[in-house]
């Protein structure tokens, strides 16, 4: 699964989406809300794959690179969520019902449910998180281990 392929989480299709986002005014807003959703949705997932039992393998050098990498992603979503919160504040464009009916549809995207944009955010900030602490454990590990290795090979003291 990657982003833009019509992941499993997606709710609509994704040409409905690139439609939406395609047309002026808050249609066009909500069109890119409901993508960053779903980008955001199935980033989540394959973050939680990769959790469940995935591996790769990391260049030992690389690995604070990567764990920073990681930390200043899930800062980058927590940021996001703050513009999130105004986002969802949005004033319908006119007092008809159907522009007060769809800001608050678009409200209800941004901080309804648990498939929400805000929760999603939210959840693949915490899976970067996690995956940064995991990173700099396991190479920390791996460093004593390597560490005591060496020391056992000149018959020195165990870390």
């Amino acid at each position: 699964m990657s982003e833009g392929d019509g992941g499993t989480y997606q709710p609509v299709d994704q040409n409905q989406i690139d439609a939406m986002r395609a047309t002026p005014g808050i249609s066009g807003f909500m069109g890119n809300a409901l993508n960053a959703m779903t980008r955001a949705a199935d980033n989540a997932a394959l973050a939680s794959a990769q959790s469940a039992g995935g591996s790769m393998t990391i260049d030992p050098d690389q690995v604070d690179k990567l764990a920073q990498f990681f930390r200043d992603e899930a800062q980058a979503l927590m940021d996001r969520q703050m513009d999130g919160f105004d986002a969802a504040t949005y004033a319908p464009p006119g007092q008809d019902p159907v522009s007060t009916q769809s800001s608050e549809r678009y409200s209800l995207v941004i901080t309804g449910d648990g498939r929400s944009y805000l929760e999603n955010c939210q959840k693949l900030a915490d899976a970067f998180t996690m995956a940064a602490d995991n990173l700099q454990d396991t190479a920390r590990q791996t460093r004593l281990d390597d560490q005591n290795a060496a020391d056992s090979m000149r018959g020195g003291n165990l870390a």
